[in-house]
C-alpha cells in the first residue's frame, strides 16, 4: 500500500457516506382488500386479489385512485364498489393525467391511499409518477416526494398514505431520478377528515431523470470533481439524462489540471433509474482534439451510481458485476486512455450513449418423438420467432413447423442470459396458443437450470419438485408445478405461440457467509497457494505491496512487485532494489517469507506502517475452520525472534499482519528497520491442507 492509495481509500470513504443508501422491500400488499394491517387476515366477505381488468370506460392500461377510509367502509381498488364512483383515466403513455373519487356520503378520515396505474409495470415499465396536484373536496391539500414502485409487479403506484411502509422498496424510483426525501406517507391525513371528493393531477414520465457527469482528479489530486456541486477553479459539464441516447460530459479547468491520478464516466442513481443499462463511451477530448482510448466496461461500485471507469489504477481485476454493450467484457479494461495525453489539461470531455440491456426470449421445445426439436439454435423444419427483451413488459414467442409436431416430450419459455441480464426478474405466461387456439395453462414458476438462462417450463417430466431458485413474482408458490399445459393438446402441432409478461425482480444477494462444503474446500485447496512478504515504511513509504493490490503482481506496467519502491519530492517512483524469498504452500508445515534490502536499505524510514504476509488463500477457508495459520514468527535484521499472530481475514484473502498502524495501531514488538543488505523473515505454521 501506498500514499497514493491511501488518499484514494479516505475520498472512497467520503463519496460512501455521501451517496450510500440502503433499500429493504417490506411494503405491505394492499389489494381488494377489507383491511391488512400488518399481518391481521383480512375480513370476513372481503374481495380476493388486485384489480384485475380496466373499467368501461378505460379499456387497457388506466391510472385510478386506491382508497380506503379510517374505518375502511369507503375503498376503492380499481373496480366498481358501491357508493363510490371513479374518474378512471385511460394511460397511453407519457403525459398529463387527473383521476379522482366521488363518495355518496362522506368518507371519513384515511387509512390508505395511493394512485395506480392497472398493468403499469408490464404494459409501461420503469415508467415513473409526479403528483402535481391533489384536491380534496375541490382545494389544493400540501403534499411531499412520494416514490414510484410496485407491490406485485404487475400495478405501478404511489404511495399517498401507507402506514405500512417502513423502508423503500427495492424498487423505488422517482421521476426526477433521486429518492432523497421521497416517503411513503406524503399527505397529512387530517386534510381528509370528511371527504366527499378527492381529484389526484399528475405526469407520468417514460424516463426517470438523472445526471452524467465526470468523474476526475488529476495527479497531484489538486483539480477533483466528484459531481454534485464544482470546486473552486473547475467548472462541470454534466447532462441532465433522460432516457437512452447520446450524451457529452465535460470539465474545465482555470488552472491546468497537471496529470492522471482518475478519471470516470458516472452516471448519479443510474443502477435504479437504469438498471442493467450499458455505458460506451464513442470519443474523449482533451483541449479539444481527440485522444486514444479502448474498451472499458460498466459497473458500480455501490450498486447506486453506473460507472465507465477511463483511468483507475486501484482495479487489479474486472468486478462481477462488469458488462459491455457488445456483450462481452473481453478485452475491457479499467485503463482506457494514457495519461501521457492528459500531462496539462485544461478541458475534457467524453462524448457516450446510454444504452438498454438486452436480452432474447424464445421457447424450448422437443415433441414426442423428439424429431421436432428448438433450443435458440437453427433446427431443420422449424421456424422460430424470438423476442427482443428490454425490461419489464409484455412479450410473444412462438415456433412453426414445416410439418406438424406429434406430441409432446418437454415445453419452456427461456431467457437466454436471463439470470445475468435480468437477474430476478420473473416470467409469467398468460396465454398459449397451439394452431392459433388459446389452450389452459396452470400455474408455473420462474427458475434456471444453469444460473444463466431463466426459464418458466411448461411441460418438463424431469421435476420431481420444485427447485430451490423457484419463484414467482406473487411470492405464492403453493401449487405451482412444471407441468402446466395439457399434452393432449399438442397432438398436432403446426405453430404454438407464447404470451408472458416479463415482471421486474431483484436478484437475491450473495450469501457470503454460507459454509463452504467439503468438496467446495477441497477444490480450493487442489493446487495450493502463494505467500509473499510485504511492507511499507513510515515517511517515504519504501513499499512492496500486497500481490493483488495495486502495483501488484498483476501490474504489468512497472515491476513494482518484484523490488523495494519508494517515492521521490516530485512524486516520482524510486527503486529501493531488495530481494524476496517467497513462499509456496503445498501442505501443511512451517514456511518462510523474507526480504533482504538493496544499497538503499529503506532510506531514511525510522519505522514501518506495515509488515505483513500476502497470500492467495482464500479467506473462507479459515473462517470456516478448514485451514489454520498461526506459530507466527519475525525476526528483523539483528533483533531476536518475536512471537505473535494477526490473522487477518476481513478480505477475500488472508493476510498475515504484523505491524498495521492503519487498522490495528502501533507494533506489539521493538524493532530496528533493516540497513542496506539486512532482511526480514517471517515464518508462520499452515494446517489443515489436504495429505
Amino acid at each position: 500500500m501506498n500514499r497514493k492509495f491511501t488518499a484514494l481509500v479516505a475520498l472512497v470513504l467520503a463519496l460512501s457516506m455521501l451517496f450510500s443508501m440502503a433499500f429493504a422491500s417490506s411494503e405491505v400488499k394492499v389489494r381488494k382488500v377489507t383491511r391488512i394491517p400488518a399481518e391481521a387476515p383480512a375480513e370476513e366477505g372481503a374481495e380476493e386479489g388486485a384489480a384485475e381488468a380496466a373499467t368501461e370506460e378505460a379499456a387497457g392500461p388506466f391510472a385510478y385512485i386506491m382508497y380506503a377510509d379510517a374505518a375502511w367502509a369507503k375503498q376503492y381498488w380499481g373496480t366498481d364498489a358501491e357508493g363510490v364512483t371513479a374518474s378512471n383515466a385511460a394511460v397511453t403513455g407519457a403525459g398529463e393525467y387527473t383521476v379522482g373519487l366521488t363518495f355518496d356520503g362522506a368518507a371519513e378520515g384515511l387509512a390508505f391511499a395511493a394512485l395506480g396505474i392497472q398493468d403499469g409495470e408490464t404494459a409501461l415499465p420503469n415508467y415513473t409518477i409526479e403528483v402535481k396536484a391533489i384536491r380534496v373536496n375541490g382545494a389544493d391539500v400540501a403534499f411531499t416526494k412520494g416514490y414510484t414502485s410496485s407491490d406485485d409487479g404487475v400495478v405501478t403506484r404511489m404511495n399517498l398514505y401507507n402506514e405500512w411502509v417502513t423502508e423503500l422498496p427495492a424498487d423505488a424510483r422517482s421521476f426526477d431520478g433521486s429518492l432523497e426525501g421521497a416517503a411513503p406517507i406524503a399527505v397529512n391525513k387530517d386534510d381528509f377528515a370528511s371527504v366527499e371528493t378527492v381529484e389526484i393531477d399528475f405526469v407520468l414520465h417514460q424516463y426517470a431523470q438523472d445526471v452524467a457527469y465526470l468523474m476526475y482528479a488529476d495527479s497531484a489530486w489538486a483539480n477533483q470533481y466528484w459531481g454534485g456541486d464544482a470546486p473552486e477553479g473547475v467548472t462541470a459539464k454534466n447532462a441532465v439524462v433522460e432516457g437512452f441516447g447520446d450524451y457529452s460530459v465535460g470539465l474545465e479547468f482555470a488552472t491546468p489540471a497537471e496529470g492522471l491520478a482518475f478519471a470516470a464516466l458516472g452516471l448519479t442513481t443510474g443502477e435504479k433509474t437504469y438498471p442493467g443499462a450499458y455505458l460506451k463511451i464513442n470519443a474523449i477530448r482533451v483541449n479539444g482534439a481527440d485522444v486514444a482510448f479502448t474498451k472499458g466496461y460498466t459497473s458500480s461500485d455501490d450498486q447506486i451510481c453506473t460507472r465507465m471507469n477511463i483511468y483507475n489504477e486501484w482495479v487489479t481485476d474486472l468486478p462481477e458485476d462488469a458488462h459491455s454493450f457488445d456483450g462481452t467484457v473481453e478485452g475491457a479494461s479499467p485503463i482506457i486512455v494514457s495519461k501521457d495525453d492528459f500531462a496539462s489539461v485544461t478541458s475534457v470531455e467524453v462524448d457516450f450513449s446510454l444504452m438498454p440491456v438486452t436480452d432474447t426470449a424464445y421457447i424450448m421445445y422437443a415433441d414426442a418423438g423428439w424429431v421436432k426439436q428448438y433450443w435458440f439454435a437453427d433446427a431443420e423444419g422449424v421456424t422460430p420467432t424470438n423476442a427482443t427483451v428490454d425490461g419489464p413488459g409484455t412479450y410473444t414467442v412462438g415456433l412453426a413447423f414445416d410439418t406438424p409436431a406429434e406430441g409432446l416430450a418437454f415445453m419452456a419459455v427461456g431467457i437466454v442470459n436471463g439470470e445475468k441480464t435480468f437477474g430476478g426478474y420473473f416470467i409469467d405466461v398468460t396465454d398459449v396458443k397451439v394452431n392459433g387456439e388459446s389452450i389452459a395453462v396452470g400455474k408455473g414458476y420462474t427458475s434456471s437450470d444453469d444460473q444463466i438462462c431463466t426459464r418458466e417450463n411448461l411441460y418438463n417430466e424431469w421435476v420431481a419438485e420444485l427447485p430451490k431458485d423457484a419463484r414467482r413474482a406473487d411470492g405464492d408458490l403453493e401449487g405451482a408445478a412444471p407441468i402446466v399445459v395439457d399434452k393432449e393438446a399438442f397432438a398436432s402441432v403446426s405453430t404454438v405461440e407464447v404470451t408472458f409478461n416479463y415482471i421486474y425482480g431483484k436478484a437475491p444477494e450473495k450469501n457470503e457467509d454460507a459454509p463452504l462444503t467439503e468438496d467446495e474446500a477441497k477444490e480450493l485447496m487442489a493446487n495450493g497457494f502463494n505467500a509473499y512478504i510485504g511492507v511499507q515504511g513510515k515517511d517515504t513509504y519504501v513499499f512492496r505491496n500486497a500481490w493483488n493490490d495495486n502495483y501488484g503482481m498483476n501490474d504489468e506496467e512497472h515491476p513494482y512487485f518484484y523490488r523495494l519502491t519508494g517515492w521521490d519530492a516530485d512524486n516520482n517512483a524510486v527503486d529501493y532494489g531488495g530481494t524476496f524469498e517467497d513462499a509456496e504452500i503445498k501442505a501443511n508445515g512451517d514456511y518462510t517469507v523474507s526480504l533482504t534490502t538493496g544499497e538503499m536499505g529503506f532510506g531514511s524510514t525510522q519505522a514501518f506502517n506495515l509488515l505483513f504476509v500476502s497470500t492467495n488463500i482464500p479467506s473462507k477457508l479459515v473462517k470456516d475452520g478448514f485451514l489454520t495459520i498461526d506459530n507466527v514468527r519475525v525476526k528483523v535484521g539483528d533483533a531476536a525472534t518475536k512471537e505473535l499472530t494477526h490473522v487477518n481475514t476481513s478480505g477475500d484473502y488472508v493476510q498475515i499482519s504484523l505491524i498495521d498502524t492503519y487498522n490495528i495501531g502501533e507494533a506489539e514488538f521493538g524493532y530496528t528497520v533493516p540497513g542496506a543488505g539486512q532482511s526480514i523473515a517471517i515464518t508462520f505454521t499452515v494446517a489443515g491442507m489436504p495429505e
